[in-house]
C-alpha cells in the first residue's frame, strides 16, 4: 500500500516496505488460509485510514465548491462594476427629426432643445478635371519627379519614380507614412476616362489641401485641379445660442459631443431658420432592463450560497440550521456536499443585509419638509425577498413590476441613484456647501457638522464629534471616516452653527465593495476560508501517510508471523506423517 500527496509539498510519497510479496505459504500446514486472515486483520485496522481519506475527499470537494463560488462572485462583481456609476446605469432616450440624430447617456438632462444647422463639416477634395487617363496603367512619370502639396498647413513632398503609372501614383500616396491619416488619393471613372482625386481625411476648415507643385507628372499640372468640395466646419446654434445672426457654434466634425451635456449629436443635413427639435428623456425600459440584470445576477449568487450551505433543505432559526428534509429513502451517496460554515453564513447575511437596508447616505423622504430621498430602500421599488418555504425562488429577490413602473414614472433619476450613485456628497443645510470629497477614501454615510464663528472668523469645527481642520471659511474632514470631505461655510455670522452632510453610495457600489472584500486574494473572506480547508487537507495528508505506513508495517509483521507458523505446522505435519508410517511399518512386522 502507498499514498501520493496531491496537495501538500511537505508530504512525500510513501513507499511500501512490506515483504509479503516475497513470502509464500506452502499450504502444507493445517490447511489454514493465512493470507485471508492477514487481509481481514489489516482491513479491520484500516478504519482510521478510511476515515481520513473520506475527510480528505470531502475537503477537496469543498475547496472546489468554494473556488467556484469565488469565481461566480467575481463574475457578479464584473457586472456590478459596469453599472456602479449613475451615467452607466441611468439610460436616456432621444427623439429627433431629419437633420441630425442623437445619443444620450446618464449625464444628460431631460429636456427639449431647438437646433439650427447652417452647414455641415466637409473634407477638402481636389480633382484633376482637365485631364482624363485612358487606363489605370497610363504612365504619368516619364522621369523621376516630385509631387508637393500642403495639408492642414503642413507641407508634404513625395518622390515619384520614373515609370510610375497613375494607379502607382495613387498607391504611392496612400502607402506613404507622410500622408497616412491625412489625405487619400483615388481614381474616379466616368465611363470613358480615369480622373485623379486627392481628398482630405478629416473634415473642418483647418484641414484644407493646397497643391503646390506636380513636377513633370503628365496631365497633373496645378492648374488642372478643381476644388470640388471645400473644407469647412459644421456651423449650428443650440437654443438660440449664439444669438448673433451671423454667429455660430463651429466644429470641425459633424459628430459633436461637447455642446449639450451627455448628448452626442450627428449632423446629416442643414435646417431652415426655425431649426429642428431634440427631445431628451429617461429611457425607463432600459432602466428596467438594468434592474432586472442586477436582480438576476444577485439571485444566482443567493441560490449558490443557499445550495452549498444546505439552506434549500433547511430552515434557519435563530442562526441554527434545522433540517427539514424527511426523505429517508434518499441514498446518502447521492446527496450533494453541504458546507456548515459560519463564514459563509456571515457572507450570506451581509449580502442580504445590503439588499434590505437603506442606501448609505440616503435619508427617508419627509413630505412636510420636502427633503430627503424619495427612494432610499429597494423595497420602495417593489423589490422584496420571497419568504415562502418550498418556493422555487425561496430567499431570492422578487420584483413587483407595477410598483417599479410607478417609481420609474415618478422619479427615474431617484431610482437610478439608489442603485448606482457613488461617492456623491449632498448638504442638507443652507449653512454648508460641499466642495469635494475623495473617492474610495471618504466613507459613505451621514455626517453631523458643527462649527463656530467668532468676530467674523471661523475658529473651530467638528465632523461627527471629531475635530476637523479649518482654513479660512473651509472645513476639511481628517478622521478615519470623513477624510477628504471638504466643505465651504456659507453662514458666516458669529455663533455656533450646525448642519448635516450626506455622502451617498448606491446599492450596486455597496455590494461591489463587499464582494471585493470577500474575494480578495490572500486577505479575502473566501481566500481565508479556502486556506483553512487546504490546511486541513495538508494535515490529513500527514495522517494518511502515517496510517498507511503503520498498516504496511502491520501487514509485514503478520506476514512474517504467519509464515513462521505455517512453516512450524508444516514441520509437525510432516513429522506426524513420518511417525504414522513407522508405526504402520512396525505393526505389519
Amino acid at each position: 500500500m502507498s499514498y501520493v500527496s496531491s496537495l501538500s509539498s511537505d508530504v512525500t510519497t510513501y513507499t511500501s516496505i512490506s515483504t509479503s510479496g516475497a513470502i509464500t505459504f506452502s499450504g502444507l500446514g493445517n490447511g489454514t488460509d493465512f493470507s485471508e486472515i492477514i487481509d481481514a486483520t489489516v482491513e479491520a485496522e484500516s478504519y482510521k485510514l478510511d476515515s481520513y481519506e473520506e475527510d480528505q475527499e470531502e475537503k477537496e470537494a469543498i475547496v472546489e465548491i468554494l473556488e467556484s463560488l469565488s469565481d461566480l462572485l467575481d463574475d457578479l462583481n464584473s457586472t456590478l462594476e459596469e453599472l456602479d456609476e449613475i451615467d452607466e446605469f441611468l439610460a436616456m432616450s432621444t427623439t429627433t427629426e431629419d437633420a441630425f440624430s442623437a445619443e444620450a447617456d446618464g449625464d444628460a438632462t431631460p429636456g427639449t432643445h431647438t437646433i439650427i444647422v447652417d452647414q455641415l463639416a466637409q473634407a477638402d477634395v481636389w480633382v484633376d478635371t482637365a485631364y482624363g487617363f485612358s487606363s489605370e496603367d497610363a504612365v504619368v512619370a516619364s522621369s523621376a519627379t516630385a509631387f508637393s502639396f500642403t495639408y492642414a498647413g503642413t507641407s508634404i513632398t513625395l518622390d515619384i519614380a520614373a515609370g510610375t503609372t497613375i494607379e502607382g501614383l495613387v498607391s504611392a500616396i496612400n502607402t506613404s507614412s507622410a500622408t497616412t491619416g491625412k489625405v487619400t488619393a483615388s481614381l474616379v471613372y466616368d465611363g470613358e476616362s480615369y480622373y485623379f482625386t486627392l481628398s482630405g481625411d478629416d473634415t473642418g476648415a483647418d484641414n484644407a489641401i493646397s497643391i503646390k507643385d506636380s513636377g513633370t507628372l503628365t496631365g497633373l499640372s496645378v492648374s488642372n485641379f478643381t476644388n470640388t468640395m471645400t473644407a469647412q466646419d459644421c456651423l449650428f446654434k443650440v437654443d438660440g445660442f449664439p444669438s448673433g445672426a451671423d454667429d455660430w457654434i463651429a466644429r470641425d466634425t459633424n459628430v459633436v459631443d461637447d455642446v449639450i451635456s451627455g448628448v452626442t449629436l450627428t449632423f446629416t443635413d442643414t435646417t431652415d431658420s426655425d431649426g429642428e427639435t431634440l427631445t431628451v428623456n429617461y429611457d425607463t425600459d432600459a432602466l428596467k432592463e438594468n434592474i432586472e440584470t442586477f436582480l438576476s445576477e444577485v439571485n444566482q449568487i443567493i441560490l449558490e450560497i443557499q445550495t452549498i450551505t444546505g439552506r434549500l433543505n433547511q430552515n434557519y432559526e435563530n442562526g441554527d440550521a434545522v433540517d427539514t428534509d424527511t426523505d429517508d429513502e434518499e441514498d446518502e451517496e447521492d446527496e450533494d456536499i453541504t458546507i456548515n460554515s459560519s463564514t459563509l453564513d456571515l457572507m450570506y447575511n451581509q449580502i442580504k443585509s445590503i439588499l434590505s437596508t437603506s442606501g448609505l447616505g440616503f435619508s427617508a423622504y419627509d413630505a412636510d419638509a420636502d427633503s430627503g430621498d424619495l427612494f432610499s430602500t429597494l423595497s420602495q421599488l417593489g423589490i422584496y425577498t420571497d419568504t415562502e418555504e418550498g418556493s422555487d425562488t425561496f430567499g431570492q429577490l422578487q420584483l413587483d413590476e407595477d410598483t417599479l413602473d410607478e417609481a420609474l414614472d415618478e422619479d427615474p433619476a431617484g431610482v437610478a441613484a439608489l442603485f448606482s450613485v457613488n461617492d456623491v456628497a449632498e448638504s442638507d443645510s443652507d449653512s454648508l456647501q460641499v466642495i469635494s470629497l475623495i473617492n474610495t477614501v471618504t466613507e459613505p454615510g451621514e455626517y453631523d457638522v458643527r462649527y463656530t464663528v467668532e468676530n467674523g472668523v471661523l475658529t473651530s469645527a467638528t465632523i461627527n464629534g471629531e475635530e476637523a481642520q479649518v482654513s479660512g471659511w473651509t472645513i476639511l474632514g481628517t478622521d478615519d471616516d470623513s477624510t477628504g470631505l471638504y466643505l465651504q461655510v456659507v453662514d458666516q455670522t458669529d455663533g455656533d452653527h450646525s448642519g448635516s452632510v450626506r455622502v451617498k453610495q448606491g446599492k450596486i457600489a455597496e455590494l461591489s465593495e463587499a464582494i471585493s472584500a470577500m474575494t480578495a486574494d490572500e486577505t479575502g473572506t473566501l481566500a481565508i476560508l479556502i486556506d483553512s480547508y487546504e490546511q486541513g487537507i495538508d494535515d490529513l495528508e500527514d495522517r494518511i501517510y502515517s496510517e498507511t505506513a503503520r498498516l504496511d508495517a502491520l501487514e509485514t509483521y503478520l506476514t512474517s508471523k504467519y509464515a513462521t507458523l505455517d512453516e512450524t505446522l508444516s514441520y509437525y505435519t510432516n513429522l506426524e506423517s513420518t511417525l504414522s508410517s513407522l508405526v504402520e511399518s512396525l505393526s505389519s512386522d
